[in-house]
Parts: structure tokens; sequence; C-alpha cells
């Protein structure tokens, strides 16, 4: 991918050599987990300077764990990542139909009792209806 727009993310851009000093990968392993796909192609200015964001840093950081501690090979760090990605869609996906079938229930249906009480992912409920992302809302 090329850019010339280094605002990505939080506006952190790594160089390849910074790459190499923070994750302690050498820069052929580092190109290796280019090829295999594990780590996105790095953004490329105009001068064709090679940079990173921060999400590249902890993916770099994560595949090495996985290869030398986990033992994983490349395909398998692959594979895994790619698991991850579908996972974090499908969790972003249910999100918006959870939020879409309370927006219908909100208007078609009314609370007999006027008690609603939310939930966290954590676990934690208060009362009332809170417009929270990933958020459950329970009635009693």
């Amino acid at each position: 991918m090329t850019t010339t727009d280094n605002s990505v993310h939080d506006g952190v851009v790594f160089t390849t050599s910074q790459v190499v000093l923070l994750t302690g990968l050498h820069p052929r392993t580092l190109e290796a987990f280019e090829r295999a796909g594990i780590a996105a192609s790095p953004r490329r200015s105009a001068a064709g300077q090679a940079s990173y964001d921060q999400h590249d840093l902890v993916r770099l950081c994560q595949a090495r764990n996985l290869v030398q501690r986990a033992g994983m090979d490349l395909d398998e760090v692959r594979q895994l990542f790619a698991m991850q990605a579908q996972i974090e869609q499908t969790r972003q996906r249910l999100d918006q139909m959870v939020t879409e079938l309370w927006e219908i229930l909100d208007r078609t249906v009314p609370t007999p009792s006027g008690r609603v009480f939310t939930t966290g992912s954590d676990g934690r409920a208060w009362p009332g209806r809170q417009p929270m992302t990933g958020c459950r809302r329970l009635q009693r």
C-alpha cells in the first residue's frame, strides 16, 4: 500500500529501522513476516520511505512472540491473525445488529414497568438505557 499521508491511526509513525530496534526483529524477519501476510506491507512516502503505525508494531511483536515462544510457524500465525480479524468483524456486525434490534424494539414495544437495565460487557448493570456499543440492555 502506498500513501503520502503519515496521519495514520494516532499519528505515530515508525521507520523500518525504528521498528527493527523496538521489536527486536531482524530486517529479513520483518520482510519474511510481510511476505507471509502476517504484517501488512508498509505504507510508503512519496520518497519511498517505509512507515509503520502503532497497530503494525503491536502486530509484529505478537507475531514475534507466537513464533519464538509458542513455536508457531508463519502460516499458523497468519491464520490466527485472519481468524482474529474475522472474529472482530463478526463482533462489530453483531453489535450493529443488536443496536438495530433495540431501536426497533424501542419504537414498537413499550416498556410495561418503565424499568430498563443496561449491562456492560464486564457484567456491570445500571438502570436506564444508555447508547453504548457492545452493551446488552435487559428489561425486568
